[in-house]
């Protein structure tokens, strides 16, 4: 061999152990581990056209059965996700409903967003209560200069303003509307009665203490009744009165409804019921 070749061969064995070696590819499980698993999320849904969300982001779908899947974590990881459903049952009340629920990574998990839970929030449109009307629920709550009067979702703040009118003490009215509230100040300005009447704006189910308050007026609907119901129980004292223009509320029966005509001939259900010693005590189960 020629001292050329030599040096070419020895330059060429250099060259190949200096080279980078191409790894085998990892086993399969290996792969999987590395890029995480998911876990499949099956949601029962309210009803069919309600918007789902998951970390805020609004998912696109339709249907009471809804499937999304969780991103992509190490096996067995514990971990949270939080879900919001929105949607209207009905021409008047949006319901927002958020659930944060724990799954493992790798585990499905099924989710009911279609049961009712009590952090609901309830947005209910302003319908105005004929003046009529708003004086006949202050009449069978049987509004005196001992009470105070609590109206959620007052709207323009024509029923409060009637339970003053008819000697009520002060009252306390709240609208989630920005506009409404302003006009409730408005009309409370008008009335003479800004004194007595504390107008706030604000979601009503947020007022969590309603120990002062002897008479609730209401026209929200059902599904607010219902989650207002357990604060009417816990804080309002015996004898306290609720008047309700049309919506009940659930098991808890009237002790007296009405079906009353009004000025412009049409036909309004009002119901009253009073809190008695009874129901408190079914509040502190």
């Amino acid at each position: 061999m020629t001292m050329l070749r030599k040096l070419c061969l020895a330059l060429v064995i250099a060259v190949a152990s200096a080279a980078p070696t191409l790894a085998s590819p990892p086993p399969p499980f290996q792969a999987a581990a590395a890029a995480g698993v998911s876990s499949r999320i099956s949601i029962t849904m309210p009803q069919d056209d309600a918007e789902l969300s998951v970390e805020g982001q609004v998912i696109e779908g339709s249907g009471t059965s809804r499937v999304v899947d969780s991103s992509r974590l190490p096996s067995g990881t514990r971990a949270t996700m939080t879900l919001s459903v929105y949607w209207k049952p009905n021409g008047y009340t949006e319901i927002t409903r958020t659930k944060e629920v724990a799954f493992t990574a790798g585990q499905p998990l099924a989710v009911d967003l279609a049961a009712e839970d009590p952090t609901d929030r309830v947005k209910v449109i302003y319908v105005p209560t004929p003046p009529d009307v708003a004086e006949e629920m202050v009449r069978m709550a049987g509004v005196g200069p001992a009470d105070v009067v609590y109206e959620p979702g007052c709207g323009d703040a024509r029923i409060t303003i009637a339970a003053i009118r008819r000697g009520a003490q002060r009252g306390i009215c709240i609208d989630i509307d920005e506009e409404r509230a302003t006009e409730s100040r408005a009309n409370v300005q008008t009335a003479g009665f800004a004194g007595k009447i504390d107008v706030r704006h604000g979601d009503a189910l947020d007022l969590k203490d309603l120990s002062e308050v002897t008479v609730v007026l209401l026209y929200m609907g059902d599904h607010f009744n219902m989650l207002i119901r357990p604060v009417l129980w816990r804080d309002l004292k015996v004898g306290s009165r609720v008047v309700s223009h049309r919506f009940t509320m659930g098991d808890w029966k009237p002790d007296r409804s009405t079906t009353y005509r009004g000025a412009d001939g049409i036909t309004y259900d009002l119901h009253v019921w009073t809190v008695t010693a009874e129901i408190k005590k079914r509040a502190g189960r």
